[in-house]
């Protein structure tokens, strides 16, 4: 059966649109990861938010999408392509116009185990890379682009997953995912005008360490301190990911544990919104 898309609002195929994979690769997009189970999404209006803000900052015009009209395209696309009502991620990209509009569309992007968002049981060994990106602050097909090429790099290391250190030295995703720290028992995060990103992972994982009791403090996770750090971790559009290791220097998992209990709690606020 062919791959069902969702492409302004309808539900089709890659054939019967002008666009396909290959060319999607080089128009300019803005995107976000979508968390879904049941075929309902997660914290949708938050995704959907940071979307258009970027969209609005990166090309001047704010797209007038409502989260309603986006909830349900999702789901016609999950029920037409015939995905499980189990845990499902899709993709929506805000593409680039030569007139300064976007086009919407909507991709399935995997099948996952958890029932909302889950503790990933993989735990990765992870590399550090240097590189910086342009409009860091957005999620782009470039900054997509980067990621998966940084995750190939470590891959072909004998790593899992790639951490970005920008040209300062400190350290701001694993993935196009937000980066963290434990140091004794308080979460550190990177400061926004220091390299990182607000999003709605972000703003999701400060929730949940909201939830659980433990505090969140703003410092730069610079490069030099890794052996300083308890615990990292990451939280991607299904949770939360515990990095097992940084090179030889190996992590512990006690803090994402705690965090990961909150994680049901979590997902019925994302729910309602």
């Amino acid at each position: 059966m062919e791959e069902k898309i969702s492409f302004e609002g309808k539900v089709t195929t890659w054939r019967e649109v002008e666009l396909n994979p290959s060319t999607l690769i080089g128009r300019n997009w803005v995107y976000t990861t979508i968390n879904t189970f049941a075929h309902k999404p997660l914290h949708l209006s938050v995704k959907l938010r940071y979307a258009l803000d970027s969209f609005k900052t990166l090309y001047g015009v704010r797209p007038n999408i409502d989260p309603r009209t986006l909830e349900k395209e999702i789901r016609e696309l999950l029920y037409f392509g015939l995905y499980p009502e189990g845990g499902n991620t899709v993709t929506l990209h805000l593409i680039a116009t030569q007139n300064g509009d976007a086009q919407r569309l909507i991709l399935h992007e995997a099948t996952t185990p958890y029932d909302g968002y889950g503790l990933h049981t993989v735990r990765p060994r992870s590399i550090i890379t240097n590189y910086d990106i342009p409009f860091e602050k957005h999620q782009t097909n470039v900054s997509l682009t980067s990621a998966r090429f940084a995750d190939t790099y470590a891959l072909s290391h004998g790593y899992e997953v790639a951490l970005r250190a920008n040209r300062n030295g400190v350290l701001t995703t694993s993935g196009d995912n937000p980066l963290f720290a434990l140091r004794g028992e308080t979460l550190l995060m990177t400061p926004a005008d220091k390299g990182a990103r607000h999003s709605a992972e972000r703003e999701a994982m400060v929730r949940l360490a909201e939830l659980s009791g433990v505090k969140v403090v703003e410092e730069e996770l610079r490069v030099e301190d890794v052996e300083s750090y308890e615990e990292l971790m990451v939280f991607t559009p299904v949770g939360l990911q515990s990095i097992y290791s940084i090179g030889n220097i190996r992590l512990g998992n006690i803090y994402a544990t705690l965090l990961a209990k909150s994680l049901a709690t979590l997902s019925r606020e994302g729910f309602a919104l």
